[in-house]
């Protein structure tokens, strides 16, 4: 009995106090009481104590928008939220940064954001700029080391286009008219004619349009659960950053989520006047070199990754993969290993779905519950329309959840803590309002303070930089400075 009871009380020590600790706010810091009536589960709001407005610079509407950020991020990035995410607004006035003052997960933002309108939606940088830094803590606890011409840093694509998408599902979500409207004011914002025009983000909206179904939620949730599933890290493959077989990488990836070799609409030109990625174009970064990707280049990663799975994922070739050599990886069989984001060639190897002979191989069976079907050749004689008939196990079967083990392992290895100089400033979605500096230095990963401030007072804070303190915990570490690698800077205007 005495056991029994010692070890309740352990679990109830265990999962009871870190919820305590996680209900306060970093030091100099208080819980908004605009969100005291309001239940969070996955995020809270914390207000400096010197902000001049004091409790009043964080109205109702921001509390559940904080969930619904840190819900739909978990969501896309295939990635649990692994502490209650820390919203802060920071005395400062003008721009916003990843990470919080005493190493919670979270970031912040400058508290005028939250005040007056802007594009005609009230709020509009206070919503924007919370959201914003939070897809860059994804993107970092996914992996380090994006493609810093195109995706993040000196050109910020992904996060941009993102942010446009995220604020308008949750506005829809909410029947939120105002958040609605500055969601189309962003989007605006990145298309031709808009104050921040961005043929980048013009075209990954266009391969957001091209996923399955035209989801790119789903679409792009799938890229990263095969990226993670490899475990591939584009810190990993022996090139600098930006360079030309880091970005195959990447666009090989997003075309196995797609189902088809996006290098076309990436490149350009394309809807709306989108393109301008790998295909040569300076970023305006004097020390990128600018470089054209090879759409075999991107089809032999992509059936390299077919091949590995179907073959069982031998551990040499899964390697090789994960270091950049992805030729020579031994073909695989079509059968029931080769998941649904490949296809059969007519010699029946497992290959990128688009170099199939009939398409993508699951493609007609993705409606069942998950699973390879006990009898493995169950649908597979009757595929239909994107099933190859006769194949065992392929067509109807429907391997829903293929590539989805370890969908959150970019956390333990994200971040290259010895790599030394890796992290940077983190960029404010183009708030021209933003002139102030965060105060305090960024701590950075080798060690030194971020000099690299860009004009609208954006940082990324790690290990307490403001108040010396030490990091809580090793995962922790790692994720903060992961979440520093994946700088994203704005368009300067």
């Amino acid at each position: 009995m005495r056991k029994s009871t010692i070890q309740v009380l352990c679990v109830v020590a265990m999962s009871v106090l870190p919820a305590a600790a996680k209900a306060q706010c970093c030091p100099g810091y208080s819980l908004a009481t605009a969100c005291s009536g309001v239940t969070l589960t996955k995020s809270r709001w914390c207000i400096e104590d010197t902000v001049p407005t004091g409790q009043a610079a964080l109205t109702t509407e921001f509390c559940a928008y904080g969930d619904k950020v840190i819900g739909t991020l978990e969501e896309v990035f295939n990635i649990p939220a692994p502490e209650v995410f820390e919203f802060q607004l920071d005395a400062q006035t003008g721009g916003a940064h990843t990470g919080t003052s005493c190493n919670h997960l979270g970031d912040g933002v400058a508290y005028d954001g939250f005040s007056g309108s802007a594009y005609g939606a009230k709020g509009f940088w206070g919503y924007l700029l919370a959201l914003h830094e939070a897809i860059n803590d994804w993107t970092g606890m996914s992996s380090p080391g994006w493609p810093t011409d195109w995706w993040a840093d000196h050109q910020s694509a992904f996060p941009n286009l993102m942010d446009f998408h995220v604020m308008d599902k949750i506005g829809v979500e909410n029947n939120d008219q105002n958040l609605i409207k500055a969601a189309a004011a962003q989007k605006k914002r990145f298309y031709p004619g808009g104050d921040s025009a961005d043929p980048k983000v013009v075209a990954l909206d266009n391969v957001f349009a091209a996923m399955p179904n035209g989801d790119g939620y789903a679409g792009f949730s799938q890229m990263f659960k095969l990226q993670s599933a490899d475990g591939v890290r584009w810190d990993n493959l022996g090139v600098p950053n930006p360079d030309v077989k880091r970005s195959e990488y990447v666009v090989a990836y997003m075309s196995l989520a797609a189902r088809q070799n996006v290098l076309s609409i990436l490149q350009g030109p394309g809807a709306n006047g989108g393109g301008a990625i790998c295909n040569n174009t300076p970023d305006g970064t004097a020390n990128d070199k600018p470089y054209t990707c090879d759409a075999v280049h991107i089809e032999t990663i992509a059936t390299a990754h077919c091949a590995i799975a179907a073959n069982g994922k031998p551990q040499a070739d899964l390697m090789k993969l994960k270091g950049g050599n992805y030729t020579n990886i031994p073909s695989g069989p079509c059968g029931a290993t080769c998941p649904v984001e490949c296809g059969c060639d007519a010699s029946d190897h497992c290959v990128a779905s688009w170099l199939g002979a009939n398409g993508a191989a699951g493609a007609g069976g993705q409606g069942g519950s998950g699973g390879r079907a006990a009898n493995a050749g169950a649908g597979g004689a009757s595929a239909g329309a994107g099933g190859r008939a006769g194949v065992a196990g392929r067509g109807g079967a429907g391997r829903g959840g293929a590539g989805g083990a370890g969908g959150n392992a970019g956390a333990a290895s994200a971040g290259r803590s010895g790599s030394g100089g890796a992290a940077a400033v983190s960029g404010s979605a183009g708030n021209p309002s933003g002139s102030g500096g965060a105060s305090g230095a960024s701590v950075v990963a080798d060690g030194g303070t971020d000099a690299d401030r860009d004009d609208e007072g954006c940082g990324c804070r790690t290990l307490s930089a403001r108040t010396g303190g030490s990091p809580t915990s090793l995962w922790l570490l790692v994720i903060a400075l992961a979440a520093c690698v994946v700088r994203v800077r704005s368009r300067k205007r």
